[in-house]
C-alpha cells in the first residue's frame, strides 16, 4: 500500500471511506471483496493530508464505480475528518445522477441508527447494509459483483441488512408525499434566492413548485457552487457537471447555456483553465443564450461577463478593448432593470475600474458590500479599486472589513501583497502566503507567491511552486506572461545562470509565436523586450519597449534595463521620477532587482524620502490631508 500518496483507482473499482478507528472492520469488508475478484481501494495510510494527497483523493471519489461509506459509533463522534471529504465529494457526485444509477452503498459496522447517524441525506436514501465488526458476507460480496454490472438487486433478505424504506424515510425525513413537495419548493426558492440572483423584481412572482423543471433546478445548483464567497476549481468543476446535465434535459434552456458560459468565464478570469477551448466555451455559450432568448436577463449577463472577464485573460478588459463600449451599455442597461444584482454589480464595477472610472467602480462596490453576503466581495473589490487609482495607503482599510466579513483566498492573495509590497514585512507575507489552498495558490495566487518568494530570495521555493504547474502562461495577480519568465529569474537568483539563460530563450519563443498572431499587442511586445533584456541583448529590448510605450501612450518601462547596462545615473533619473505609488519604501527597501543601487547616494536619499512620505510608507509621521489615513498593518 502506498505511504504517503493514494495510488491511482481502477476504473470499475469499489471506494472504501472510512474514519481511523474503522480500520480493522474496513479491512475485513475490503478482504472479503477482493476474496470475490472484486478491485478495491483501501489505503491504510495515516499520513493523510497534502495537496498531492488531496488531489488524488478527488480524483479517485470522481473515477470510482462504488462508493462504501462505512459508519459507525467512530463516524458519530468525529464531527470533522478527512473521511467528511471524502463523504462530501461523494455526495456531491450523486447530484449528477440520475435516481437509478447506483453509486452509494452506506455500510454500518456496528448499532448506529440510521435515523441518528451524522451523513449526508443522499446516504439516507438508499439501503443500508449492515455488516456488524466489518464481516461480510457472500451474499454481500455478491450483491457488490451485481451493483458493478449494472444489475439491479432486490433488497437482501440478509439478517445482518437494514432495509431503508419509505417508513424509514418517513421517520428520517418528513411524511412521503411532503418530500417531493418540500424538494421543489427549495428548489425553487433556491433558484430565485441564490445570492447573485436576490432581488425584489425576481421574487415578486412565485410558480407553484411543480412548476419548476429538472434542468432549471440544475442551474440553480451551479449557481450554488459559483455563489460561494471564494469559490474555487472545485466548485467550478460541480458547477460545470450542473450545467451539463442541464443543457442535456433541455437543450433550449437559455439560462443553462448562459450559466455554462459563467463557468467557463471564471476558469479563465480566475486562471484555473485559460486554454483556447475554455475560451471560445465562454463565447459560444454565452452566443448561444443570447439566440434562445435575446431579451433573457442571464444571458445578458453572460455575454458581458465573456467582454469584462474573459476577452483578456486574467487582467480582464481595458480601455483598448473594442468590446469596452458594447460591455457597458449592456451593464447599464441590466443595472437600470436590476440595480442591487450583485453579479451586475461587480462585472460593472470591474469594467469601470479597468476603464479608470474610479468614482463609478467605487459607488458599485460600496453597494454589494452593503449586502452581508457579498461584503467580503464587495470590500475586497473597493480594496483592489484603490490599489488600482494609485492610493496604496488606502487599501488597507477595506481590506481589513473584506477580512473580517470572511476570510478567503481572494482577499488574502492581496493581503500578502499589501504585506510585502506596503508593509515590507516578509514574514507576515509567507505566514499568509500558507494560509491559501495550495490549489489556488498554484493558480490565482501564483504571481503573488512567485513574488513573495522572490523578495524573500528563496529562488528554490518558487522552482518547487512551478514544477506542478503544467501551464505555458500564467494569468494571476501580479503576473500575466509566461511560466518560464519566472523559472528563468528563480533560476538566476540562484545563481544558475545557464539554467536561467535556457528558460529565457524558451519563454521568448513563446512570446514571439503569439506575437505572429497579434503582432500590435502591446503587452506581447513589452513582454519580448522583457526577456531580450534579460538576454542582455539591450538596444532590441530598448527598442522593444519604446514600441510597446507608442501603443499604450505611457513611458517606456527602461529602470530594469539601465540598471542591467549598469547606467546608474540613467536608473536613478527614471527611479527619481516615478510616480507609480508601488514602487514605495518597502519595495525599494526589499526589491532584488534593485540591489545594485543600494549602495548609491541617490539611492539612500530616495529611500529616506520614501520613508517619510505617507503615500510612500504606512510608517510616515501622518497621512496626505486629501486621503484616508493609513490603517493598521492587518494581522
Amino acid at each position: 500500500m502506498p505511504e504517503s500518496i493514494p495510488s491511482e483507482t481502477p476504473k470499475g473499482a469499489v471506494f472504501l471511506s472510512y474514519a481511523s478507528q474503522d480500520s480493522e472492520a474496513a479491512k475485513r469488508i475490503c478482504e472479503a471483496l477482493r476474496a470475490a475478484g472484486v478491485e478495491v481501494w483501501f489505503d491504510q495510510s495515516e499520513l493523510r493530508g497534502g495537496d498531492a494527497w488531496d488531489q488524488s483523493i478527488r480524483k479517485q471519489i470522481k473515477e470510482c464505480a462504488l462508493f462504501v461509506p462505512i459508519i459507525s459509533a467512530n463516524t458519530q463522534a468525529r464531527a470533522e475528518g478527512y473521511f467528511r471529504l471524502e463523504w462530501r465529494l461523494a455526495d456531491q457526485r450523486t447530484h449528477l445522477m440520475g435516481r437509478a444509477k447506483a453509486f452509494l452503498l452506506p455500510v454500518c459496522v456496528d448499532g448506529t441508527r440510521d435515523a441518528d447517524a451524522d451523513i449526508p441525506d443522499s446516504f439516507a436514501a438508499v439501503q443500508w447494509t449492515r455488516l456488524p465488526g466489518g464481516e461480510a458476507p457472500a451474499a454481500f460480496t455478491e450483491r457488490v459483483k451485481k451493483l458493478l454490472r449494472g444489475e439491479r438487486t432486490e433488497e437482501s433478505k440478509d439478517p445482518h441488512e437494514k432495509q431503508f424504506t419509505a417508513a424509514t424515510a418517513a421517520k428520517k425525513l418528513t411524511p412521503i408525499w411532503v418530500a417531493p413537495l418540500i424538494i421543489g419548493v427549495i428548489a425553487f426558492l433556491a433558484w430565485e434566492n441564490w445570492p447573485w440572483r436576490k432581488n425584489e423584481k425576481r421574487l415578486a412572482t412565485v410558480p407553484a413548485a411543480a412548476s419548476v423543471p429538472e434542468a432549471r433546478q440544475l442551474v440553480a445548483k451551479a449557481w450554488e457552487q459559483m455563489s460561494k464567497t471564494g469559490f474555487g476549481p472545485e466548485e467550478l468543476e460541480f458547477a460545470e457537471g450542473y450545467c451539463k446535465r442541464a443543457v442535456e434535459l433541455d437543450p433550449t434552456d437559455a439560462d443553462a447555456w448562459a450559466a455554462w458560459s459563467q463557468v467557463n468565464t471564471w476558469y479563465v478570469f480566475y486562471g484555473f483553465d485559460d486554454t483556447p477551448a475554455r475560451h471560445e466555451a465562454a463565447r459560444s455559450d454565452a452566443a448561444r443564450a443570447l439566440k434562445l432568448a435575446p431579451d433573457s436577463y442571464e444571458a445578458r449577463l453572460a455575454q458581458a461577463c465573456y467582454f469584462v472577464f474573459c476577452l483578456t485573460g486574467g487582467s480582464g478588459i481595458d480601455q483598448a478593448s473594442p468590446f469596452a463600449p458594447e460591455a457597458d451599455r449592456l451593464l447599464r442597461r441590466l443595472r437600470q432593470e436590476e440595480p442591487n444584482e450583485p453579479r451586475a454589480l461587480e462585472a460593472f464595477g470591474i469594467l469601470q475600474r479597468n476603464l479608470r472610472n474610479f468614482k463609478e467602480a467605487r459607488d458599485a462596490f460600496n453597494r454589494l458590500a452593503q449586502n452581508p453576503k457579498y461584503a467580503a466581495e464587495g470590500w475586497l473589490d473597493l480594496a483592489d479599486t484603490e490599489g488600482a487609482a494609485g492610493s496604496v495607503w488606502a487599501v488597507g482599510e477595506p481590506l481589513k472589513r473584506s477580512i473580517a466579513a470572511q476570510p478567503f483566498w481572494g482577499n488574502l492573495v492581496l493581503k500578502v501583497g499589501l504585506d510585502y509590497a506596503w508593509y515590507g514585512d516578509l514574514d507576515d507575507a509567507k505566514a499568509t502566503l500558507e494560509q491559501i489552498p495550495a490549489s489556488v495558490q498554484a493558480d490565482y495566487g501564483l504571481g503573488t507567491a512567485c513574488l513573495t518568494y522572490y523578495f524573500r530570495r528563496e529562488p528554490d521555493k518558487i522552482l518547487k511552486l512551478l514544477r506542478g504547474v503544467p501551464r505555458d502562461w500564467l494569468h494571476s495577480p501580479g503576473f500575466d506572461g509566461p511560466t518560464a519568465f519566472w523559472i528563468a529569474e528563480a533560476e538566476k537568483q540562484a545563481g544558475r545562470n545557464d539554467a536561467a539563460r535556457i528558460e529565457w530563450e524558451s519563454a521568448l519563443a513563446l512570446v514571439e509565436h503569439r506575437l505572429t498572431d497579434q503582432p500590435a499587442s502591446a503587452d506581447l511586445l513589452h513582454w519580448k523586450a522583457k526577456i531580450l533584456r534579460s538576454l542582455g541583448k539591450y538596444d532590441e529590448a530598448e527598442k522593444g519597449f519604446r514600441q510597446a510605450a507608442e501603443l499604450t501612450g505611457e513611458r517606456p518601462d527602461l529602470l530594469i534595463l539601465k540598471i542591467d547596462e549598469g547606467q546608474m545615473d540613467a536608473a536613478m533619473d527614471i527611479l527619481e521620477h516615478e510616480t507609480n505609488a508601488w514602487v514605495n519604501a518597502a519595495v525599494l527597501r526589499l526589491d532584488p532587482y534593485l540591489d545594485p543601487l543600494r549602495d548609491n547616494p541617490r539611492f539612500k536619499a530616495l529611500l529616506a524620502r520614501s520613508e517619510a512620505d505617507p503615500e510612500r510608507s504606512p510608517n510616515a509621521p501622518k497621512a496626505p490631508a486629501s486621503n484616508p489615513a493609513p490603517t493598521a498593518k492587518q494581522n
